[in-house]
């Protein structure tokens, strides 16, 4: 089979080795990474990411599924799903945009966690039309990823301070209660499929991120939760809906509640947490996007899994560099796994830590000006 997806990054190095040996895979991306990883047959650049190009390319290379993979590709698809399907004959695995246009926006998706009885932490648009909302708080922009743009602020001071520089450069944003948990955050990958059936299901516990306390995870751990799968499960059919998810959830201290805090109508960067604990989430897509049999899968949690290149950098910031659990020290063991690293194909780690290194001169040079 032929699949084409729309985004590269780590979700789609993990998307493209989860299936390059059974499927021919092929990317839409301009990251360094993918133009030397083996598991991608062709490669093209982000001109053919959507519209005409992308149609008449569906149809000269007659591919059968699309998957967009990235935030900005599954908003942009999904708005163009019902004309790719008539006029290809390519399946295109994402929601609706009716549904996508709900949980895009973190304080749309908050909306509907408040109207809905969905646990979450409590949300205002800003700016405020009052002064009535306890610190600290963290504004947050409507649109960003990997916590870029969220700043927590301890005053009515600090909120007028900071507001306007977020707001000028990520877009619109909310100012969200403080979740008194800077240890660990969950993340929930759940496949729901057209008749309200769950198909597959992996829980990570992330114990170290980067930015430190407030970023993307640099460890985590894949476990099992039946009452955070529960609580998952519930929004998911109170948004009827179709397909990936992945939720962001965190847990107070003070009386253990869960409150989720935005969920993505795509695959995580994590995504190798599943395929590491037992479940292919890509090959769910596939098989139930063209309605063939999905394979059962069985979930096996306890497995550790490590982005090595931002592990380093909290390393070198965070203050429990040598209490941490597991420990930072331990690089090897049975169950211990690498969200950058794939032994069936070395150079991925190898360009990514390059790329990373070009990215920290450029910002060092921009500095020297």
């Amino acid at each position: 089979m032929k699949i084409l997806i729309i985004g590269g990054g780590l979700q789609g190095l993990s998307f493209a080795s989860s299936l390059y040996n059974k499927h021919q895979i092929s990317v839409v991306s301009d990251d360094i990474q993918t133009k030397y990883c083996r598991f991608y047959k062709k490669v093209y650049d982000t001109s053919y990411s959507n519209g005409a190009k992308l149609i008449e390319l569906l149809n000269l290379e007659h591919y059968n599924v699309l998957i967009p993979i990235s935030d900005i590709s599954v908003s942009v698809i999904s708005q163009q799903k019902t004309e790719i399907e008539s006029r290809t004959k390519c399946k295109v695995a994402v929601p609706d945009y009716e549904k996508v246009y709900k949980v895009e926006s973190k304080s749309r998706f908050m909306e509907f966690c408040k109207n809905n009885a969905v646990p979450h932490p409590k949300t205002l648009q800003l700016p405020l039309t009052s002064h009535s909302f306890s610190f600290p708080a963290l504004i947050k922009p409507d649109y960003s990823v990997g916590a870029r743009g969220i700043t927590r602020i301890n005053s009515i001071v600090e909120l007028d301070e900071k507001f306007s520089a977020v707001e000028k450069r990520f877009g619109s944003c909310t100012i969200q209660e403080f979740i008194e948990n800077t240890d660990y955050y969950y993340n929930v990958m759940l496949y729901r499929n057209p008749i309200g059936e769950f198909l597959g299901h992996t829980i990570t516990k992330i114990v170290r991120m980067y930015p430190v306390n407030a970023g993307s995870s640099s460890c985590c751990i894949t476990v099992e939760n039946d009452e955070l799968l529960d609580i998952c499960k519930d929004c998911l059919n109170k948004l009827d809906w179709e397909g990936m998810a992945d939720f962001d959830v965190l847990q107070r201290l003070d009386n253990g509640e869960y409150k989720i805090i935005e969920i993505n109508a795509r695959v995580p960067a994590s995504l190798k947490a599943a395929e590491i604990s037992g479940v292919n989430f890509p090959e769910i897509i596939v098989c139930d996007t063209m309605g063939l049999p999905v394979p059962s899968y069985s979930y096996k949690p306890g497995k550790i899994m490590r982005y090595l290149g931002i592990d380093i950098m909290w390393q070198l910031r965070s203050p429990r560099r040598f209490s941490t659990k597991p420990s930072w020290f331990k690089f090897f063991g049975k169950n211990i796994y690498y969200q950058d690293i794939y032994k069936a194909d070395p150079s991925t780690w190898w360009t990514w830590f390059a790329e990373g290194l070009r990215k920290m001169r450029s910002r060092i040079n921009n500095l020297k000006r």
